[in-house]
């Protein structure tokens, strides 16, 4: 091959090379600005991962938080059933037994039960001689069917319990006085005498019926209309809604006195009971709630009736000393209010049985429920055995301590934990030594069910008459259940002895 030729190829192979890097460069290029538009698509898709990375959190949040809000709401709508349309008992019958534990959960059948009751029991028991009123002689000495002669006379004594001829009813309880009083004028004295007081009206009731009046709205908690249907039908006894409350207000102005005398009792008991629960005033009420407190010893009470929810309230049952241990639940107003202050342990023992029976917890968080209530029911249980034992001192305060570390193990937070759980634990942590204060003296139970007792019958009543219709009304409703019922709860041999012996001290 020539030069020239050899020129010649590589003046080709020259320009094909060039041809070739010149379309390498526009590949590359091409390729620059794929590469570019690559890696600004990664970032875009690394931005919009790292915003959905995020939003996955904030949704796993809502989610968790909607999930506690469901779980809470179905624990409302639950005890909202149970309220409305009482709680189911269980197939098993299964309940509560006198440890504290649940038949269900402690290995047991779950069968109510039978009392253990002697065969006198079923059977009235033979009043005393002196009640007899009538005694009537079945004499027999001869065979009523042949006639012969009986020998080995026996008498075979039974009684029989009865009331009235139900007929004859009114005319025995109904009594009608006609007084003739006598009048005259005085010369001397130029005015007109009369030999006793002359009432505004020509009849009037007697004191019985007044007294009889109370009775049946107090302690039989009968409706005006309840009231008036039974006086009509027993005594033939005609009588007004006016009157049935001028009755009423009559005799807690005579009461007043008793009603103070209980006030200074029961504040010089060594402990004092403290509860409340609605009682609604229709207009002029200062509230719409009812109060009471009661003394560890006895069986007496007092009520504050149609009162705000206030802790002026408590305040006014307590007294200007304080030198009594009380005993409440852990509603804000009681809080600060004693020097020695006793929590109900009754109270966060109903409140974790409602979720240990809850069907609408989650496995896990049923489980935490469970947990928590056998050990608080076993806790409140040593404390029942302890409070039950003589008192010694340095043993009681030796167990307060022991108690009180036990409650603070049982109220640590778990995760797992429903939120009303998480509150729970949370007061209790909170209020630990308040609710071993029983441990401090004796005398002094561990719950607050004698005034949750106490206001049993005001709710009863309440459910009845429905309030009060004024301020005045609700005052004489506290002055009358205050002392009736102080004096009906004491069992006295005779009630309308103690009634009017209260009036005429």
């Amino acid at each position: 091959m020539t030069f020239k030729e050899e020129v010649i190829r590589l003046r080709r192979e020259n320009k094909l090379l060039r041809i070739r890097t010149s379309q390498l460069e526009r590949q590359n290029d091409t390729l620059n600005k794929k590469v570019a538009l690559l890696e600004q698509e990664n970032i875009n898709l690394h931005t919009r991962n790292k915003q959905l990375e995020e939003q996955l959190n904030l949704a796993l949040g809502r989610q968790e938080l909607l999930e506690k809000q469901i779980e809470s709401l179905n624990l409302i709508v639950e005890e909202l059933r149970q309220m409305v349309f009482g709680k189911k008992k269980s197939s098993s019958g299964g309940g509560e037994n006198q440890s504290g534990e649940d038949d269900s959960t402690s290995g047991q059948t779950g069968k109510r039960k039978s009392a253990n009751r002697s065969k006198e029991s079923y059977r009235r028991a033979a009043p005393k001689d002196k009640d007899v009123t009538e005694t009537i002689n079945h004499p027999l000495t001869n065979c009523p069917d042949c006639g012969t002669l009986l020998t080995n006379l026996k008498q075979i004594i039974r009684f029989v319990e009865d009331i009235a001829d139900l007929t004859n009813l009114a005319s025995l309880l109904k009594k009608i006085e006609k007084h003739i009083i006598g009048s005259g004028y005085c010369p001397s004295c130029k005015r007109r005498r009369t030999a006793t007081d002359i009432t505004p009206q020509v009849s009037i009731l007697g004191e019985n019926t007044k007294q009889f009046v109370c009775y049946l709205s107090i302690i039989m908690r009968l409706s005006f209309e309840q009231i008036r249907c039974f006086l009509t039908d027993t005594a033939g006894l005609n009588i007004s809604d006016g009157e049935i409350t001028t009755c009423l207000w009559e005799q807690s102005g005579k009461l007043k006195p008793e009603y103070d005398r209980l006030f200074a009792k029961i504040r010089g008991a060594p402990g004092r009971h403290y509860d409340e629960t609605s009682w609604k005033v229709q207009k002029e009420g200062q509230g719409n709630y009812c109060w009471i407190s009661r003394p560890t010893e006895g069986e007496e009470a007092v009520f504050l009736m149609g009162r705000s929810r206030g802790k002026g309230n408590a305040e006014e049952l307590r007294g200007d000393v304080d030198n009594q241990i009380g005993i409440s639940d852990d509603y804000p107003a009681y809080d600060n209010l004693f020097k020695n202050h006793q929590l109900c342990m009754g109270h966060p023992k109903r409140k974790l049985r409602d979720l240990h029976e809850s069907k609408t917890l989650s496995p896990i968080s049923r489980t935490n429920c469970n947990t928590t209530y056998g050990e608080f029911s076993k806790l409140y249980a040593d404390l029942e055995e302890t409070l039950s034992t003589e008192y010694e001192k340095d043993i009681w305060l030796q167990k307060r301590e022991e108690y009180m570390n036990r409650l603070r193990e049982i109220a640590i937070l778990s995760d797992n934990d429903p939120q009303k759980l998480k509150t729970l634990k949370q007061s209790l942590k909170q209020n630990v030594k308040y609710y071993f204060t029983c441990l401090l003296q004796p005398g002094i139970p561990a719950d607050n069910n004698k005034a949750e007792r106490g206001l049993r019958h005001i709710v009863l009543k309440r459910k009845i008459s429905y309030g009060s219709k004024s301020q005045k009304g609700a005052d004489t409703m506290g002055i009358l259940c205050s002392t009736l019922l102080s004096s009906w709860w004491n069992k006295p041999d005779n009630f309308f002895v103690a009634y009017r012996k209260m009036i005429n001290n």
